[in-house]
């Protein structure tokens, strides 16, 4: 269980083996039994007891210090060496190794099988014939799909490949979600930093939610968020959340376009840069909004996957030492 604190003025204390939350706010007392927490996630102006902070160490749970957005700033561990170290040290020598490889084909993998099923659900929910873009989306990601799972683990261009498979899916793939918008919306390229058009702009944004989310679920499993295997060339970056997010991407594709075939998307919810590249960015009511269907519809879902998949690479870690 995660316990995550973000009403302020919170109070974490001890009470023998139990924390005892209080939220000012509601003035409710909550109790918590420590063997039931894997971690306490505090994202609020709070106050914690160093009895409390002890608890955490007894029983190492992990206790995390994050900016109101969910950003973890700070992460509070035992000094002496434990099963996070183990973890981690096993995260390092697995980078570049055969085992790196099956999780970078796995990551893909399921990236694209996803992609397949978002664009199924397009193509089966649409009343009007379905636009050609689709069907080409659909038949390049099987085709992707295949050539990944007949590629041997071992050969030295397995990324070259990997990359280049997800690249082309990613052109078709985009093009079909394109199709499926009214007119005003539609747009001819995946753009980011600045996006150049609404749908990418809400994209880039929700994206970004996705990568706090992960993150945080990244550390409180004990890996090493800057210690990734498809993403590893990418130096003193979070390559590891780059790595997951991958598995999220289009759960979150789902949810913006979702919002705008339902209408939802208001165009004063953007606004233009006047920097000379035409940057699209989404203002401030568009973000409230776009925080509140990403609560709603993916934060959940993404960090129970998250959580799992972490589960799943410790797993293979120990595997491998057999």
């Amino acid at each position: 269980m995660i316990v995550e604190i973000s009403s302020h003025g919170s109070t974490i204390r001890r009470d023998h083996d139990l924390f005892i939350i209080y939220n000012s706010v509601n003035n409710e007392k909550t109790e918590f039994p420590a063997e039931k927490i894997d971690a306490i996630f505090i994202s609020a102006n709070a106050m914690i007891s160093t009895q409390a902070i002890n608890l955490c160490i007894e029983k190492n749970i992990q206790l995390v210090i994050s900016d109101y957005r969910g950003q973890p700033l700070a992460r509070l561990w035992t000094s002496s060496p434990g099963r996070a170290t183990e973890i981690r040290r096993q995260q390092y020598l697995s980078q570049g190794t055969v085992l790196a490889s099956e999780i970078s084909k796995d990551i893909l993998s399921i990236k694209l099988k996803r992609q397949k099923q978002l664009l199924l659900y397009l193509k089966n929910n649409r009343k009007e014939k379905t636009p050609i873009l689709i069907l080409n989306a659909i038949l390049t990601i099987k085709l992707a799909i295949k050539k990944i799972e007949e590629k041997p683990i071992n050969t030295t261009d397995l990324k070259s490949t990997l990359l280049g498979l997800e690249g082309s899916a990613a052109v078709q793939y985009f093009r079909a979600l394109s199709s499926v918008l009214s007119k005003k919306w539609q747009f001819s390229e995946r753009t980011q930093h600045p996006a150049l058009d609404g749908f990418n702009a809400c994209l880039n944004y929700i994206y970004g939610m996705g990568y706090s989310s992960v993150e945080k679920i990244i550390i409180l499993s004990g890996l090493d968020p800057n210690a990734g295997f498809y993403h590893s060339d990418s130096y003193a970056k979070p390559t590891l959340s780059f790595d997951i997010i991958e598995i999220a991407r289009p759960l979150l594709d789902k949810t913006v376009i979702s919002l705008f075939t339902k209408r939802s998307v208001k165009e004063h919810w953007f606004e233009k840069q006047d920097d000379g590249r035409n940057g699209i960015f989404v203002t401030k009511e568009g973000r409230q909004k776009l925080i509140s269907f990403y609560r709603v519809n993916n934060q959940k879902q993404i960090e129970s996957e998250t959580w799992n998949y972490c589960k799943k690479i410790i797993h293979l870690f120990e595997s491998d030492k057999k």
